[in-house]
C-alpha cells in the first residue's frame, strides 16, 4: 500500500468521523426535546431534523465516506480515526446542546483523541480487494467472533436491567459492542463490491454479499436504536465517546483474530499498545463521570 493511498484513506476516515458526530449532535438536540415522551421512538421518527441527523450519521458519514475509507486502508483503523470527530462533538455539545464539559470529560476526550491518533500511526491495514472471503476458516472465525461480541452485548443488556441507575452508561457500551460488528462485517462486504465493480462476478460471493448486507442492516438498526435510547439518560459528550470505545477497539482485535493480519513493524505494535492504553483510560474516566451523573439524576 502506497503512502498516498494510506493518506487518502485517513482523510476520508476523518471526514466520516466529523459527519457522523455532527449527525449525533443533531439527533441529541431532538432527543432532549422528547426524552420524557412515553412514545419516545415514535416522536423521533416523526421529526425531520432527527432524520437529517440520522442521514448524516448513518448514510453520508457512516456509509459513503466510511466505505471509501475502508477501500483505501481496510477496516482496522477507520473507526479509531473517525473519533477525531469527538472534537466536533465536544464543542457542539457545549455550544448547541448547552451541556457541561468538566475537567474529567475534557481530559477523557483528549486521551481518546491521542489514543486514536496513535492507532492511526500504527498503519494497520487490510487489502480488502484481494482478501479471500469464501475461505471456510475465515467464515468460521468471523462467525465465532460475532457470537462472542453479541454475547458481551447481551451481558450488558442483562446488567442494564438489573442496575437501572447505570442505564445510560450500560446501554451506550452495549450499542458500541453491536455497532463494532458493522466494521468487522463491512470488510468482506467491501470485497464483494470491489469485485463486482471490477467485473469479477463470483456467484458464491454475491450470495455471501447479500447475507452480509442483511447482517449490516440488522446491526445498524439494533445498535442505533439502543444508542438513541441511551442518550435519554446522559450527556452526548460522555455517552457518544463511550459508545465509540468498543467501535474503535474491537475491529483492531478482529485485525489479528479474524483476518489473521500482522503489524508492519515493531513501531506499529508500540503505537497500538499505547493507543489502547489511552483509549481504555479515557473510557474509565468517562464511565466514572457518567455514573456520577446518573446517580445524581436518580437521587433527585
Amino acid at each position: 500500500m502506497s503512502d498516498l493511498t494510506y493518506f487518502i484513506g485517513i482523510i476520508f476516515a476523518l471526514i466520516a468521523g466529523i459527519v457522523v458526530y455532527m449527525g449525533a449532535l443533531i439527533q441529541k438536540s431532538v432527543i432532549n426535546k422528547h426524552s420524557n415522551d412515553p412514545k419516545f421512538i415514535r416522536s423521533l421518527v416523526k421529526s425531520p431534523i432527527w432524520f437529517l441527523g440520522l442521514l448524516l450519521q448513518i448514510v453520508i458519514g457512516g456509509l459513503v465516506f466510511y466505505f471509501i475509507a475502508i477501500i483505501f486502508i481496510g477496516p482496522a483503523l477507520v473507526p479509531g480515526l473517525m473519533s477525531a470527530g469527538l472534537i466536533v462533538l465536544a464543542l457542539g455539545s457545549v455550544k448547541i446542546l448547552k451541556e457541561t464539559l468538566g475537567k474529567e470529560e475534557i481530559f477523557g476526550i483528549l486521551l481518546m483523541i491521542v489514543g486514536v491518533t496513535l492507532l492511526g500511526l500504527s498503519q494497520l491495514s487490510i487489502d480488502v480487494s484481494t482478501f479471500n472471503i469464501l475461505d471456510y476458516d475465515f467464515i468460521f472465525r468471523i462467525s465465532l467472533f460475532t457470537i462472542v461480541v453479541l454475547s458481551l452485548a447481551i451481558l450488558f443488556e442483562v446488567l442494564r436491567r438489573k442496575h437501572e441507575k447505570f442505564k445510560g452508561l450500560l446501554m451506550a457500551i452495549e450499542a458500541g459492542l453491536i455497532l463494532s460488528l458493522n466494521t468487522v462485517w463491512a470488510s468482506p462486504g467491501t470485497t464483494v463490491v470491489i469485485h463486482v465493480v471490477d467485473g469479477i462476478i463470483i456467484e458464491e460471493e454475491i450470495i455471501f454479499g447479500i447475507i452480509i448486507g442483511i447482517i449490516l442492516l440488522l446491526i445498524v438498526a439494533i445498535g442505533i436504536t439502543i444508542g438513541q435510547i441511551s442518550l435519554k439518560y446522559g450527556q452526548a459528550n460522555i455517552l457518544v465517546p463511550l459508545t465509540s470505545v468498543p467501535i474503535q477497539t474491537i475491529p483492531v482485535i478482529a485485525f489479528f483474530i479474524v483476518f489473521l493480519s500482522t503489524p508492519s513493524n515493531i513501531l506499529s505494535v508500540i503505537y497500538l499498545i499505547i493507543g489502547f492504553f489511552f483509549i481504555t483510560s479515557s473510557s474509565f474516566l468517562l464511565s466514572k463521570r457518567q455514573a456520577k451523573l446518573e446517580q445524581v439524576k436518580k437521587d433527585q
